[in-house]
């Protein structure tokens, strides 16, 4: 099962070339055994976060030019650490600029 959803309709702001851009997240569910020998599956989800970043490429002229391409990073949490990583979005997205480390 995967789920998705697309940023580069609501990123309205420019931003700095330096910065790479989020432009879409994903997700895609995975069970795992509980034990070796038990009939249990615990819940996981592979969070999949796709950023722009830039490329470089070289003509046949020897002229380098920056072209943007697309990068992935992926990496699994239970329901849980789900749920305790949304709660943490979640209050960095309500903290004052003053609470910023």
């Amino acid at each position: 099962m995967a789920i998705g959803c697309d940023f580069q309709r609501v990123l309205t702001m420019k931003t700095n070339k330096i910065m790479n851009t989020l432009l879409s997240i994903r997700t895609n569910i995975i069970y795992s055994r509980d034990k070796k020998d038990s009939a249990k599956f615990n819940k996981h989800h592979e969070l999949i976060f796709l950023t722009d970043k830039p490329k470089y490429i070289q003509t046949n002229g020897g002229e380098i030019v920056q072209e943007r391409a697309v990068e992935e990073m992926r990496f699994i949490v239970s329901e849980r650490v789900f749920g305790v990583m949304l709660e943490q979005l979640n209050k960095i997205k309500d903290a004052d600029e003053s609470e910023l480390v």
